[in-house]
């Protein structure tokens, strides 16, 4: 199996509405995914990486530029990411991150954090093995209008 990662497009939308609603089990639409791609694909300060294996996307991740009066480096911060459920322990998680670390270095980026929400309950296994550090204060708030 030959994985390949490479930057995503608004034709890959209907692939990444499908790894968001069935892995991040986030309803969302391929059409409302497309327009979201189309915008993102074209700001420099969104990176948005797909895994394919025989041409079919299997995972996606979303960073951005993470900009905070309490950093005094830039950072890039993962928003999202995912992995279909049978291609997961095979490195595709990995192979992804380390595509988003390396924009990261390319932007002269001081490194790379998560964003606090992420739903699997194995991805904060992962992202220690991945070399991350969990900050256990971290929490998420969110408001709707």
């Amino acid at each position: 199996m030959r994985v390949k990662i490479r930057i995503a497009s608004p034709d890959d939308a209907k692939a990444v509405s499908r790894l968001i609603r069935d892995e991040l089990h986030t309803p969302v639409s391929a059409s409302d995914t497309a327009q979201a791609l189309s915008q993102f694909c074209v700001n420099p300060r969104h990176k948005i990486f797909v895994a394919a294996v025989d041409d079919a996307v299997v995972g996606y991740l979303h960073a951005c530029d993470y900009d905070s009066l309490l950093l005094t480096a830039p950072m890039k911060s993962v928003l999202s990411m995912a992995v279909g459920a049978s291609y997961r322990r095979i490195g595709i998680g990995k192979a992804l991150l380390t595509r988003a670390e390396r924009w990261a270095r390319e932007q002269g980026a001081n490194g790379v954090r998560m964003d606090g929400g992420v739903p699997a309950k194995d991805a904060e296994g992962f992202f220690l093995h991945c070399g991350y550090a969990g900050a256990p204060f971290a929490k998420e708030f969110e408001k709707s209008r």
